[in-house]
């Protein structure tokens, strides 16, 4: 019973996130191609269930459709990280990281095809199941099969590290895109992203172990199928998960700059001297520690621009200059030096942590509390209670 569970259960969670997004009424294009995923995804488990349900006939149809899946799932992800990242629409030059999945599935589909009955089950059952009563003398076209299962291995940790570096050098330089134009980040970041990547290479490691011991290991020790099982399972729910709630993209960012670039402060290009960036450092710290413009949660790097009467580059610049700080972690820092002065006066004695956090331009108490204690070490509440005595509210 929990050998047939464990077979089909990363079938059914596929399906369940299946039929979620087609139901969503407005997916991006990230979305849409996440749900095509997905699809490919179905396709390769429903080809494991047949293996380890020892369905043999269906799965000789099924192996090269395994082998076109498996060697898609990390090319698909990689493309998935562009689309949120740097493409805005899908670009069909990258067709070309299918080459490998499409060729070697064709390979196998064709060898299949020039074999005997006899060397299909000598494939089959003596080398993919290692049953007893197939070691028969390997014909060419056996030894070719046995082949395509080397190169696939080969290919699949290429393509594994291929995609955990690319991919995360598309997240590191999307983030700076955006830290440098908002100030508040929240959904916005691919933090989820970038650590689900992580743990899809680890679900890559575990099959590629699966592979290298022989997946016919997991019949003989049917409890030991959970592992992989459980390990997938948790990946494809994270993936499907943070897919869904991952509504900003590249494509949002794209037209929130394209918004701004008709604004009078966009149009100046004139270099500022010296002197200049200092008046304009001055007049910064102004907006910040007189006016309280952090204090607005939507702030945006070309809303201090239009009111410093230059453009956001200039901006920008200065700030990473004189405070080698990015305009998000820069606009941070007054919103929790805010709070803490909040936290240790008499006046915050008695508001909400809540409160607290939005008159200090926070968008949630949730930002509030992972900012506050990244910086200080300790909760906001501890942190009132330090100085004032006053118990978290």
């Amino acid at each position: 019973m929990a050998y047939s569970f464990f077979t089909v259960m990363p079938v059914f969670l596929v399906l369940f996130w299946l039929v979620l997004f087609l139901l969503e009424t407005k997916r991006n294009i990230s979305k849409r191609f996440l749900t095509f995923f997905l699809v490919i995804a179905l396709f390769n488990y429903i080809a494991h269930w047949f293996y380890f349900n020892h369905n043999y006939s269906i799965y000789t149809i099924f192996d090269s459709i395994w082998v076109f899946t498996s060697l898609s799932v990390f090319p698909f992800y990689y493309y998935y990280i562009r689309l949120l990242t740097k493409d805005v629409q899908i670009n069909w030059k990258w067709i070309w990281l299918l080459i490998p999945s499409v060729s070697l599935a064709l390979f196998s589909a064709v060898i299949y095809v020039m074999m005997s009955p006899a060397e299909v089950n000598t494939f089959i059952h003596g080398v993919l199941y290692h049953k007893s009563g197939f070691e028969t003398t390997d014909s060419l076209l056996v030894k070719l099969q046995k082949l395509r299962l080397d190169l696939f291995k080969a290919i699949f940790a290429l393509q594994v590290g291929f995609t955990l570096y690319f991919g995360l050098k598309l997240i590191k330089e999307y983030d700076i895109k955006v830290k440098s134009f908002y100030s508040n980040i929240e959904h916005k970041e691919l933090g989820s992203i970038k650590l689900l990547l992580f743990f899809f290479v680890f679900a890559a490691f575990i099959s590629m172990v699966s592979n290298l011991i022989g997946k016919d290991y997991f019949i003989s020790n049917p409890l030991l199928l959970a592992i992989p099982s459980v390990t997938h399972s948790i990946i494809l729910f994270g993936i499907s998960y943070a897919g869904y709630r991952q509504d900003f993209t590249i494509q949002h960012f794209n037209k929130d700059i394209e918004n701004e670039e008709n604004s009078k402060a966009d149009k100046l290009t004139r270099n500022l001297s010296g002197t200049e960036f200092d008046d304009l450092y001055e007049k910064l710290n102004f907006l910040f520690e007189h006016d309280q413009i952090y204090k607005d949660p939507d702030l945006r790097l070309s809303d201090v621009a239009v009111s410093l009467g230059t453009n956001r580059t200039y901006v920008s610049r200065l700030i990473n200059d004189r405070v080698n700080k990015n305009f998000c972690d820069f606009v941070k820092e007054f919103r929790i030096n805010h709070a803490e002065s909040l936290l240790r006066s008499n006046d915050g004695k008695n508001l909400l942590l809540e409160e607290i956090a939005m008159m200090s331009g926070f968008s949630s108490n949730s930002s509030f509390y992972r900012e506050f204690v990244k910086k200080e070490g300790i909760a906001p509440g501890k942190y009132r209670e330090k100085y004032l005595g006053v118990k978290n509210n």
